[in-house]
């Protein structure tokens, strides 16, 4: 039984960093495409006819993938960092009960 409960927490941290670089990934794609945005705007800066300027922005679109990225950044990265600890924390109290384990069979041994 405590096998498979471990299998199951050992899974369920997996997942959990598996959907923090699927959402890291996600907000550097729109970080890219900003970029891809900013870049197309300072080509397009103005149109020339008949001298004059007509100043393109696209504000609204920067905006608003500036702030789907930022709530994604910062759920994948606490997903992918909750996950990682986990495993570490889990590891580390497996290792800290076969130690016991360990010394428990010295003592008995001993005696």
């Amino acid at each position: 039984m405590q096998w498979v409960a471990r299998q199951n927490f050992h899974h369920r941290s997996a997942l959990m960093q598996g959907w923090g670089v699927v959402l890291l990934l996600a907000a550097c794609a729109l970080w890219i495409w900003l970029a891809f945005v900013l870049v197309d705007q300072q080509d397009a800066y103005c149109y020339r006819t008949v001298s004059n300027c007509v100043r393109v922005t696209a504000l609204p679109k920067q905006l608003t993938l500036l702030a789907a990225s930022g709530p994604l950044s910062v759920l994948g990265a606490a997903l992918l960092v909750g996950g990682s600890v986990r495993r570490q924390t889990s590891a580390h109290v497996l290792q800290v009960i076969e130690m016991q384990k360990s010394e428990e069979r010295a003592r008995a041994g001993g005696k």
